[in-house]
């Protein structure tokens, strides 16, 4: 199955007190979470949030057992869990994020069932959202979209 990005955005990661500004990816086969390094936090302040920030790990979907949701003082925090780690994250849209993952757990646990298929104008509206979202470039889009009209 080829892999594709379900949403993406702004994604802090909580560890322990501190919190690390980053980027969160969330594909049909796994999550990934980049950072933003300190330096170009100090360089950019909020600007640094308009980049994608550096690779720091990622979570194979399969690996995922449990999505919780907590708070944190004021703000809403999600909890995934893996066999052996906890991460904890704030995202700009929890309630999104949480649906999101739960419909890729739910997708790769219906193994032998075929996948639902999805127009080519439902894929285009779901990526001209992302990008009127800013969650992904107008190139990415555009790439997204010549892919989908030569299919």
């Amino acid at each position: 199955m080829q892999e594709t990005i379900i949403l993406q955005g702004i994604c802090n990661r909580i560890k322990g007190a501190f919190v690390e500004n980053g980027h969160a990816m969330l594909t049909n086969q796994r999550f990934i979470y980049s950072k933003h390094s300190f330096a170009k936090i100090a360089v950019m302040g909020a600007l640094v949030n308009l980049t994608k920030g550096d690779f720091d790990f990622d979570i194979p979907i399969t690996d995922i057992t449990d999505i919780e949701e907590t708070k944190r003082l004021m703000s809403k925090v999600l909890v995934i869990r893996t066999q052996d780690t906890e991460y904890r994250f704030f995202f700009t849209k929890p309630e999104e994020w949480k649906i999101a993952f739960s419909n890729v757990r739910e997708q790769d646990g219906a193994e032998g069932k075929t996948e639902p298929v999805q127009s080519v104008a439902d894929e285009l509206l779901k990526f001209k959202s992302l990008l009127d979202a800013r969650a992904i470039t107008e190139d990415e889009y555009n790439a997204q979209k010549a892919k989908l009209l030569n299919q």
